[in-house]
């Protein structure tokens, strides 16, 4: 269950061979988690932080008027409250998207780790301020673009994560969201989503059908999102690796 770990530290930066059996040492619970099943809730006092080792969580809070708003989507290798090591409340839920499985860490053990480990405890930071990047872009996203152009954004960020992971195949990967949740992460309607998936679809852009995203044509998708995965952070040679398997 480290292998997704490993592979997610890895994109951020180097690992010795010390450091990768560190990593390999931990204690790791594995959980299968049904569709919308959650792991901890606003307002928890966590002392243990969830990896994601296979499908998909996202975060998210419930506003005033009962409506869910979607604050972002992990994938494998992803540990999304990573944050909870040194903040103590949950500000937000954390549940999964379709069936998938985690691996639970204890803070203690993972302190112990990055406490022998300078350059564990770097990635670990790393991992979380990318994390925190992807927040900040997609507030720029929400504020900035219209509904397709925050939809088109969605896809291209989560493919090019989902290939560092190594989960694109023949320019697709799995995105087991429904349209309510599609419309809960980018802000939209039901009906704006639909209208807008037949829209991509039409234009040769992408496509979303039985659980999977494909890419049609990747350039002319981040062109309409205006889409530069700086903010990602990767490593220069996995980054190549991401950009020589996107659609010409």
């Amino acid at each position: 269950m480290t292998t997704p770990l490993i592979r997610k530290l890895e994109s951020l930066g180097r690992l010795s061979s010390d450091d990768r059996e560190r990593v390999e040492a931990m204690v790791l619970v594995g959980k299968q988690l049904q569709p919308g099943e959650q792991i901890a809730q606003e307002g928890d006092e966590p002392s243990r932080c969830c990896l994601v080792v296979e499908g998909l969580l996202r975060r998210y809070s419930v506003l005033n008027n009962g409506n869910l708003q979607t604050l972002s989507i992990h994938v494998p290798g992803d540990i999304p409250d990573l944050q909870g090591l040194h903040l103590r409340i949950m500000d937000h839920t954390l549940a999964s998207i379709g069936r998938s499985k985690i691996a639970v860490i204890s803070h203690h053990d993972i302190l112990e780790v990055v406490r022998k480990s300078p350059r564990l405890a770097n990635l670990f930071w790393r991992e979380s301020l990318v994390d925190a990047a992807v927040a900040r872009a997609w507030v720029k996203v929400l504020g900035g673009h219209d509904v397709v152009g925050r939809l088109a954004h969605l896809a291209c960020e989560l493919y090019v994560r989902m290939t560092v992971m190594g989960l694109v195949r023949d320019h697709s990967y799995p995105l087991p969201l429904t349209q309510v949740q599609i419309g809960e992460t980018i802000g939209a309607s039901v009906v704006h989503v639909n209208r807008m998936l037949k829209k991509l679809r039409a234009d040769g852009l992408l496509e979303h059908k039985e659980g999977r995203l494909v890419i049609l044509n990747w350039d002319a998708l981040c062109e309409m999102a205006d889409f530069d995965p700086g903010y990602l952070n990767l490593r220069d040679p996995l980054y190549l690796d991401v950009t020589s398997v996107a659609i010409d």
